[in-house]
């Protein structure tokens, strides 16, 4: 009986969390009211308010489940190798990258529609940074040019958001595994040198 129950107060909150990411990316967060999530999701006003407080409860816990579930998958990445490893690089995007394509409603209004309003990007950011971050330094190069670890874990990480944004921006142009591949081809030779250019 109590599993009947957990199914049902289940899929009631998959119904109304698929309906309000629907919403965020027809109207945008500030135009949806609690109505409007109640009427797309087929309950009553009632049901709402017995699973969450108010629209910004519904909110954080969409954006708390995410990120966990998000830091999660990252987490479970390969971590026996130098911080900076391009394998690695690869590995965290493409896990990132798949995560998202079973996500695409919440993340494309989180990313994309309401980016300047609400601290999502921001969070993601910072688990990836940690999980790139794990371990020593950047291993040292024949180069000569000494360069921040801060500056450069900043500016993968910068990039690294970028990709995916594009990626779901156009519809997941391309597979994650090739995102992923491109992406540290990217970030190991440079642009320049991947675009043929001397």
């Amino acid at each position: 009986m109590n599993k009947k129950v957990d199914l049902r107060i289940l899929r009631t909150k998959q119904s109304i969390r698929k309906a309000f990411y629907e919403l965020i990316q027809e109207k945008g967060y500030e135009a949806i009211t609690i109505q409007d999530i109640a009427d797309r999701a087929v309950i009553n006003r009632n049901t709402f308010y017995l699973h969450y407080e108010n629209k910004p409860g519904l909110l954080h816990t969409c954006m708390d489940e995410l990120l966990s579930e998000v830091k999660n998958v990252i987490v479970e990445c390969p971590i026996n190798m130098n911080p900076f490893s391009i394998s690695k690089l690869e590995t965290v995007m493409q896990a990132t990258l798949e995560h998202i394509s079973r996500n695409t409603s919440f993340y494309h209004a989180m990313l994309i529609q309401e980016n300047r309003i609400h601290p999502f990007r921001e969070k993601m950011e910072t688990i990836i940074k940690e999980k790139l971050n794990e371990g020593g330094s950047p291993a040292a190069g024949k180069s000569s040019l000494v360069i921040s670890k801060e500056l450069l874990l900043e500016y993968i990480v910068s990039s690294f958001m970028g990709v995916i944004i594009w990626w779901i921006k156009n519809d997941q142009p391309l597979p994650a595994s090739e995102v992923s591949s491109q992406f540290s081809r990217l970030v190991a030779h440079g642009r320049l040198n991947v675009a043929g250019i001397e």
